[in-house]
């Protein structure tokens, strides 16, 4: 597919924690779309090898290294990925998140605030920033990042868990609040993927139980949610809003 005839041709698209893992898998996934891609992440040194590896595979990117939980960097940031595109935001990828898995009695403050910070607040100031570049534009799409943990919990998730489920919130009003200017807003569920950052949070033990248990019998690839965004975020998915979806290979309807 050459970029201009993509279904996000032109389409300037900001991709929150686009360094690495899925974040990275869903900036190609656009740039292979024709999207204009904006790739944020808190790591300028992640970024920039990242930035380096898009634009060499041909890809229209630029780099911003924002941490999406201080809200006045967020909106400074939006500012400036409009004037170096030249033209508003349209599409809005919130995959950004900080998560350690700690059971009841590990958790602590620190770590509490700073997953909400990134998992949660970062959402509402990455909409409050695109909002009025999207009206700008005549519409939008926006597509959050949950987990299949906001419905399915497993041990040792409680604060993931709970801030998975508010991102699902956040998708349900927003959808409501940004209907009257044509800004579809909707949610991937994504199951076990196997990213590094991910399969880092699990022993080997862990792991395998995890694999055995899944109805496909595998670990999902960061391109297969790609896959889903890249959907959500064009015109095929015009009539989808407000939505959830899952993509976990049928960990959530198994019994386990």
């Amino acid at each position: 597919m050459s970029a201009s005839a993509g279904r996000l041709a032109g389409r300037v698209c900001v991709v929150t924690g686009a360094a690495r893992g899925i974040g990275a898998a869903i900036a190609a996934r656009f740039a292979a779309e024709g999207g204009r891609i904006a790739a944020l992440d808190a790591s300028a040194q992640r970024l920039d090898a990242a930035v380096t590896a898009f634009a060499a595979a041909g890809a229209e990117v630029r780099g911003y290294a924002i941490d999406v939980g201080r809200r006045g960097d967020v909106h400074d940031g939006f500012a400036r990925i409009e004037a170096d595109f030249g033209t508003p935001v349209s599409v809005l990828v919130n995959n950004a998140v900080w998560a350690r898995f700690q059971s009841l009695a590990e958790i602590d403050e620190a770590t509490v605030d700073r997953m909400f910070a990134v998992g949660l607040d970062g959402l509402v100031w990455t909409l409050q920033a695109a909002v009025p570049q999207m009206r700008r534009a005549g519409g939008g799409a926006v597509v959050n990042l949950s987990s299949v943990s906001a419905v399915q919990s497993v041990p040792s998730s409680i604060a993931y868990a709970a801030l998975k489920a508010g991102v699902l919130g956040l998708t349900r009003a927003a959808a409501v609040e940004l209907s009257p200017d044509r800004i579809r807003v909707n949610a991937v569920l994504p199951g076990m993927i196997g990213t590094q950052a991910s399969m880092a949070q699990f022993d080997d033990a862990t792991i395998a139980e995890r694999r055995a248990r899944m109805p496909l019998e595998r670990f999902g690839e960061p391109e297969e949610i790609a896959a889903v965004c890249a959907f959500l975020a064009s015109d095929d998915a015009a009539y989808v809003h407000g939505a959830s979806l899952v993509a976990d290979g049928g960990w959530t309807v198994a019994a386990i």
